[in-house]
C-alpha cells in the first residue's frame, strides 16, 4: 500500500518526523491497521503554512504530487487552531485528497 504523511508546518520547530516513521515502520498507533500489509512511503511533507497567508497554488501542487505518486492513503498530523478546532487548511487538503481518490486518516502516531 502506498502511504503519504503530511503534518502542519507549525510542528516543524519540534518535529523531525521520526515518531511518524517509527509508527509506520513498526505498525503501531495509527499504522497498526496495516499490520500485515507491505507499505511504501511515497511522500512525506508539511503544509505550506498559514501564518503569513498560504500559497494556494504551491500547496495544491504538493497535494497533486501526492495523488500523482499513487498514494492510497494519507496520514496527517492533526493540527488544531483556537478552541480545539481542526485547521481549515488541513481540512481543505483532506477534502481535496479524498476527492482525488486518496483516503485520509487523521493521525500519524
Amino acid at each position: 500500500m502506498k502511504i503519504a504523511v503530511m503534518n502542519c508546518l507549525k510542528a516543524n520547530s519540534v518535529c523531525t518526523g521520526a515518531a511518524c516513521l517509527k509508527a509506520m515502520n513498526e505498525r503501531i498507533r495509527s499504522f497498526e491497521q496495516y499490520k500485515d500489509v507491505p507499505l511504501e512511503l511515497v511522500a512525506f511533507g508539511r503544509c505550506s503554512g498559514c501564518e503569513n497567508g498560504i500559497d494556494e497554488a504551491g500547496f495544491k501542487e504538493k497535494l497533486d504530487r501526492i495523488v500523482s505518486e499513487g498514494a492510497e492513503v494519507c496520514h496527517y498530523g492533526v493540527c488544531t487552531v483556537k478552541e480545539g478546532k481542526e485547521c481549515p487548511i488541513m481540512t481543505d487538503a483532506a477534502n481535496y485528497l479524498e476527492e482525488h481518490g486518496v483516503k485520509v486518516f487523521r493521525g500519524t502516531h
